[in-house]
This record gives structure tokens, C-alpha cells and sequence, in this order.
């Protein structure tokens, strides 16, 4: 069975609207652009369309640039580099010589030939019609990011990455309303100077990486923190307007914030106050507030409910290690249960157990 979801009617819109205000002008003068699912006819094909049919996502393999690039106000986020070049002469005069490869020019010395700079930058020095010629090349990046179609032979193994770590997690109903419209299956996704990006997101879409033969040798580590960074991207940018944390923070005493820096929590204090971490301001309550509420996000997604209530070594703080800080050797005061318990039960009220996704174990 063929879907098909006309998006030309959106990004005709975006371009009637920016580019002319001639009233005959309808969304049809633009070129139609239509998706359409299956986009072949492989087994994963069928979990694709089954992931639309349930939640109207469409999940591709096969896409065009302005899938990926085309950002709302109408910016592309490809990632491309400019080059520069910069041209000098200098005049040979009395005194002046070539030797041994070398121009001595002034009394400097000045190798011929290309050498290249740590950045990839480079500069040359030759004799051109008796004269010494330098060229300077120097680099800009520009864009947000690049990504090329995945490879179809890895396709089934990166969907099935994504609904382990990520997809499976949520009702169909929250994946309808709150994730973009497309998920790209891409490989070779990088930032625009040139490292490698696990996933982004610009406009309506996901776009996630491993679509090649690196999905083959991903580590559990590198799972895990592609997990814990998915379901972070999702919540604070896509479900956060239908939480409420009010209650969450009013378990909390900000009374120190605003004042000097002496009023902040001691590291040896956070666990008994109902912190996980210290806080990094004593400024800006927006800003503790943040980092609180993430820092909680990140120890509940991050870690099994088996390794948050074990018995600790000891009750000293550690940022690092999330193992026993529900148990009373470091919760002291129980603080840090009761606001764990807000979280999880805020979640719950739209269908995600969100200790779930901690206690998902990641496996090679």
C-alpha cells in the first residue's frame, strides 16, 4: 500500500507568503513535492509504514536536500567551506637570491614550495616571472551540517537502533503530536567544521546518523549516550510545554540563589538539600533551576532503578557516579526520592515511564 503526503502545500505557503503579494498568486505555482511510503521493498519497509500509519511520522531513507537543509525562515543549514586566497609579490632587489629551494628576500628566507597549516590552511611560495609569489589560503565554515542518504543495507539495523533506544518508549499519541514530521536515516552526518554529529535537528526533522557500516561496531557506551541525548532532545524540545515541573521545583529550597557566593549548598551538603549536583550558579534561578531539573532527566534515563537504589561504598558526594543516590546512605533526608517520585509520576500523566528508559539495557 502507497501513502502520499503533499508537503508542497506547507513550503508553497512559506514561499507565497515571503515572496509576493500578488492575490492570484496560489500555492500551486510552486512545484509539487510529494513523499511517499514505502520508498522500497524491503522487511523494514513494513515497520516504516506501520510507524506511520500509528503516529503519522515519516521515517526516510531516501530524501533530498531541502528534506534535510530547508530551515523555517527559509535559511539553508548545509554545512560548506569557503576558501580564501590572498596574493603578495615581492620584487627581488639588490642582495636578493635564490638558493637551495630557498628565496632570500630582505634578508628573510622564504622555503618554495606548499605547506599546510593544522587546519588544513595552507600557503606557497614559487618564482613567477623573476618574482617571489606567495599565496595564502585560509578556510571559513559555513552551514550548520552535512549527511548523505544511509546506505539500505544498514537501514534495518538503524530503525532498529532507534526504536530500542528511542521510538518505543512513547505512546503513539505523543509521537503524533510532538515529533517532528520526518525522521531522516542518514550517514556521514557532521557538523559544519568537519566532526561527526550522532543526530541533529533543524526545521521539522531528526536526522540520525550510523545509516553504513559504523552501526556495525557502536560501542555500549556510545548507545547509552546516544539514549540518554535522544530522549534530552525530545523532552526539552518538543514535550516540555505539556510538563509541569512547578511541583518538582517547590520540593526544592532556592532560597540561597540570588544572594553571595558562601549562600551556595557545599558539594557535602546537596544530597541532604535534595540536589544530585552542586550547582554551578548562585546567580541566576532560570539557570539552577535548569540544571536541576536536567541533571535529574539525565541520572533517571541514564541509569537502571537497580543501580540508583544500591547500596553505595559510602554517602559522599560524586557527580560522576549515579550508583545508591536513592539509598539512605546518600539520600540522608529522602529529599532526592521525593523529587524523583514528582518526575516520574509528571511523566506517567502522558504515558511515558520515564524509568524505563534508565532501566532499557543497552547492549552490542
Amino acid at each position: 500500500m502507497k501513502m502520499k503526503y503533499m508537503i508542497s502545500i506547507i513550503l508553497g505557503l512559506v514561499f507565497w507568503m515571503g515572496c509576493s503579494d500578488d492575490e492570484n498568486l496560489s500555492p500551486s505555482d510552486v512545484p509539487e513535492y510529494e513523499i511517499t511510503l514505502p520508498q522500497g521493498e524491503h522487511e523494514y519497509d513494513d515497520r516504516i509504514v506501520n510507524w506511520f500509519d500509528r503516529t503519522g511520522v515519516y521515517i526516510l531513507y531516501k530524501f533530498n536536500p531541502a528534506d534535510a537543509y530547508f530551515n523555517v525562515d527559509q535559511t539553508w543549514a548545509e554545512a560548506y567551506r569557503d576558501t580564501s586566497l590572498v596574493y603578495t609579490w615581492y620584487t627581488f632587489g639588490e642582495g636578493d637570491y635564490v638558493e637551495n629551494n630557498t628565496a632570500y628576500v630582505d634578508g628573510v628566507a622564504y622555503e618554495l614550495g606548499i605547506s599546510f597549516k593544522t587546519d588544513g590552511s595552507w600557503f606557497e611560495y614559487s618564482i613567477v616571472d623573476g618574482k617571489l609569489l606567495e599565496v595564502e589560503a585560509s578556510f571559513k565554515n559555513s552551514g550548520t551540517f552535512s549527511v548523505q542518504e544511509a546506505d539500505e543495507a544498514y537501514v534495518g539495523d538503524q530503525l532498529a537502533l532507534l526504536e530500542e533506544l528511542f521510538l518505543n518508549f512513547y505512546p503513539d499519541s505523543i509521537l503524533h503530536n510532538y515529533m517532528p514530521l520526518k525522521v531522516l536515516l542518514g550517514r556521514e552526518l557532521k557538523r559544519s567544521a568537519g566532526t561527526d554529529l550522532s543526530y541533529t535537528s533543524v526545521f521539522n526533522n531528526l536526522i540520525l546518523s550510523y545509516g553504513d557500516e559504523s552501526i556495525t561496531t557502536l560501542t555500549v557506551e556510545k548507545k547509552k549516550e546516544l539514549k540518554v541525548d535522544l530522549h534530552m532532545w525530545f523532552i526539552n524540545e518538543r514535550l516540555k510545554e505539556k510538563l509541569s515541573f512547578d511541583e518538582f521545583f517547590e520540593a526544592a529550597d532556592y532560597s540561597w540563589v540570588g544572594g553571595s557566593y558562601s549562600d551556595r549548598p557545599a558539594k557535602n551538603e546537596c544530597y541532604g538539600l535534595g540536589f544530585v549536583v552542586w550547582p554551578s550558579s548562585y546567580i541566576n534561578l532560570d539557570i539552577v533551576q535548569d540544571e536541576d531539573l536536567s541533571a535529574y532527566l539525565e541520572m533517571i534515563i541514564g541509569n537502571s532503578y537497580e543501580t540508583l537504589t544500591a547500596e553505595p561504598e559510602n554517602g559522599d558526594y560524586n557527580a560522576n557516579d549515579y550508583t545508591g543516590i536513592l539509598h539512605l546512605k546518600k539520600d540522608v533526608n529522602e529529599k532526592i526520592k521525593e523529587r524523583y517520585d514528582i518526575l516520574i509520576q509528571e511523566f506517567k500523566r502522558l504515558g511515558v515511564d520515564l524509568q524505563a528508559i534508565g532501566n532499557r539495557v543497552v547492549k552490542n
